[in-house]
């Protein structure tokens, strides 16, 4: 109604937001079933493949909408704000920030990084919304019309966001090094055990977010038997996977 891209691009950046919350619920689903003869280590890299094609998403919505921004700073569209405009743009900061802080709260009662991060970009993209409000009251008292730049700034935001889940994922897919607190973390609960004299050379690999397969060297007093090494085998194992 406004004629104006930079709302335009905030509600495409929160439909393309909406969509990545549906993909990553049906992701989640099909992740969290049971492991079975032919998949015995689970389906928890299906999220992998979920996030890449939330990237591509993101990816190709930034980029379209950078196309078009910049073709409204070189030919700008005659804007058509009004009130009912605006009040639509504050309610909308109002509930993205809501549901950002919502969000938040919820993920730090669960330990949830995933919900965090969520409750983080609810709140950036609320920062957007001002941006795009102070643009329709500059254009409504000025006539000032900056629609064309504050789009390509959004649609920069946006292919930042694609490249960085991207990124992420598929450094998760290749395989990255295990994090120094983690590892500091798993030998420590391994070395406390009685018996256990040290831990070397862990490995763990991603089977999901949440799910990590590997092994470890521990050193053990060479007069130990074989069942005893056994039964020192399988409580390591039971206090690893608490």
């Amino acid at each position: 109604m406004a004629n104006s891209i930079a709302v335009r691009l905030d509600a495409l950046n929160n439909l393309s937001d909406a969509l990545s919350s549906v993909i990553t619920i049906v992701g989640t689903k099909l992740a969290g079933k049971f492991p079975d003869k032919e998949h015995p280590y689970g389906y928890g890299r299906i999220e992998y493949i979920t996030s890449v094609v939330i990237a591509v998403i993101v990816l190709l919505a930034g980029l379209a909408s950078l196309k078009e921004s910049v073709e409204k700073i070189w030919e700008p569209a005659e804007l058509n704000y009004t009130w009912i405009s605006v009040l639509i743009i504050v309610v909308g900061i109002a509930g993205k920030m809501f549901l950002g802080k919502y969000v938040s709260r919820r993920g730090e009662e669960l330990h949830s990084q995933l919900l965090i991060a969520s409750g983080a970009d609810a709140g950036f993209d609320a920062m957007i919304s001002v941006a795009t409000l102070i643009s329709a009251l500059l254009s409504m008292f000025m006539g000032w019309n900056l629609e064309g730049i504050l789009g390509a700034v959004i649609s920069l935001v946006i292919i930042k966001a694609g490249g960085e889940i991207l990124k992420e994922t598929l450094d998760s897919i290749i395989g990255t090094r295990v994090e120094s607190e983690l590892a500091h973390k798993v030998k420590s609960r391994i070395t406390a055990i009685g018996g256990v004299k040290g831990a070397y050379d862990l490995v763990l690999h991603n089977y999901g977010p949440e799910d990590r397969i590997g092994s470890v060297h521990i050193e053990v007093d060479d007069r130990m038997t074989a069942r005893e090494i056994q039964i020192l085998t399988r409580k390591i194992l039971f206090i690893i996977q608490e």
